[in-house]
């Protein structure tokens, strides 16, 4: 195993954990804040955050960067949203 792929990994692994910590933290403050308005504002930063993250991954293994992979960006958004949105 090369080095350089092992550095591309835990790169990536930093990049993936520390982008969908915040994205998921941006998500949850969206559905508790009590500023009217502000809800969908964060929610957008989550999803730009998580985009942004997939992004990283893809740019660090030297990927083609538009695939349908960029779309898991996405997952900690909807999923906090859905959760909001079901319990009301």
């Amino acid at each position: 195993m090369e080095v350089e792929q092992v550095q591309r990994w835990v790169a990536s692994a930093l990049v993936l954990t520390v982008c969908t910590l915040f994205a998921t933290g941006m998500a949850i403050l969206s559905g508790t804040v009590d500023r009217p308005g502000s809800g969908p504002g964060l929610m957008g930063v989550s999803c730009a955050t998580g985009l942004m993250a997939m992004t990283g991954v893809r740019l660090i293994n030297q990927k083609r960067l538009v695939t349908a992979w960029l779309l898991l960006g996405l997952l900690p958004a909807v999923v906090v949203g859905s959760y909001y949105r079901l319990t009301g």
